[in-house]
């Protein structure tokens, strides 16, 4: 089944009082080819609605004249009924105002807000943006309860192919964010570089190679005002990117699989810094595990020298003299001479898989 038709036969709620608006959306939704979506005007109704297991609600586009203070009780209600990972997708309609409680409203649950008067097609994008976002943890959710499944069957290692599996899942978040596949090929294979001139076995090498790809798959869940913004962002909205981490996490959380493990470690630590200015724990020197510290400089090189919207690419030169600069602060010591020494090789594959120009506009 593809991910276009699945997305269409999710099932939406939209939570409106305001008659026309109400049927503006559910005509845009129609004329978009989604088949299974209903219309409230009460919020007591989705109650029910969400208490009925046989047809759980993916999506709610909230457009109600209630306060923040109740805006913030329905998002709490739907974390505390589902959980941060199972609860449905919401996507609040709100006026121009305070750009602050928008960002809180997000740090509370919301996935995205788009700001009324709406555009019909700003707002399918969003629907489509948030809907496809989902489909892709379900899949990763799958693959995890067949590895579940499986555990009897297998050793406690996950083979190959299942990893292969997961590691093309996390090349969705590249794609999607970063315009190319190249990025991810690039930085996996940079690491398994790094932690071979360590000195690490050559299978936990390869693993590591393996794992890398789900370092960000917690942006799926941060809204794409943020990720797809063309500048730098603000103190508030870094703050609510910086929570990928901890998302990622959750995502990849409470698996008996030795790789998932390795993978949670990697999107939970791959911010923090040596000194323990990092995020989201302040960790420090070698309580940061050591995937979270190659992977760092890794993805660190690799963002420096490449191009993204918001920015043009530094020389490899420049790169190279910030990571000796921050031997000791950002980085691991150990990990920036090993990183030094393989640095030919890192060029090399740096040159082999080059961005897409066509991609980057």
């Amino acid at each position: 089944m593809s991910n276009q038709f699945e997305m269409h036969q999710m099932r939406i709620v939209v939570l409106n009082d305001q008659p026309i608006s109400s049927v503006q959306i559910t005509t845009a939704l129609s004329q978009k080819g989604f088949k299974n979506f209903s219309s409230l005007s009460d919020p007591v109704e989705i109650i029910e609605v969400l208490n009925d297991v046989d047809s759980p609600v993916d999506l709610i586009l909230l457009d109600l004249a209630i306060s923040e203070e109740e805006r913030f009780a329905i998002l709490g209600m739907l974390t505390a009924q589902f959980g941060n990972q199972n609860k449905p997708v919401v996507i609040m309609l709100t006026k121009e105002g305070d750009k602050t409680s928008r960002v809180e409203l997000l740090k509370a649950g919301a996935s995205d807000y788009v700001i009324k008067p709406f555009d019909s097609i700003e707002l399918i994008h969003r629907v489509e943006s948030q809907l496809e976002k989902r489909v892709l943890l379900q899949q990763l959710a799958a693959q995890q309860h067949l590895l579940e499944e499986q555990r009897y069957k297998c050793s406690e290692e996950m083979t190959e192919d299942y990893q292969e599996v997961l590691a093309r899942l996390g090349q969705a978040t590249e794609f999607r964010y970063h315009e190319t596949g190249a990025r991810i090929k690039r930085v996996s294979q940079f690491v398994e570089l790094i932690a071979l001139e360590m000195g690490l076995d050559a299978d936990y090498a390869r693993r590591l190679r393996m794992a890398t790809p789900l370092h960000d798959i917690g942006k799926i869940g941060i809204s794409d005002k943020i990720m797809l913004k063309p500048d730098r962002l603000s103190f508030e909205e870094f703050e609510v990117m910086k929570t990928h981490v901890t998302i990622g996490a959750k995502i990849l959380a409470g698996h008996t699989s030795a790789f998932i493990q390795l993978a949670h470690d990697i999107a939970l630590t791959h911010h923090e810094k040596f000194d323990g200015t990092g995020y989201p724990n302040n960790l420090m020197g070698d309580k940061i595990p050591l995937c979270g510290r190659i992977v760092a400089i890794a993805d660190v090189f690799d963002a420096l020298t490449s191009t993204r919207v918001y920015k043009k690419a530094r020389p490899v030169e420049y790169a190279v003299d910030l990571i000796k600069l921050e031997r000791g602060k950002h980085f691991d010591p150990k990990v920036v001479d090993s990183f030094l020494k393989v640095l030919p090789q890192i060029i090399a594959i740096k040159d082999k898989y080059v961005d897409d120009a066509k991609q980057m506009i």
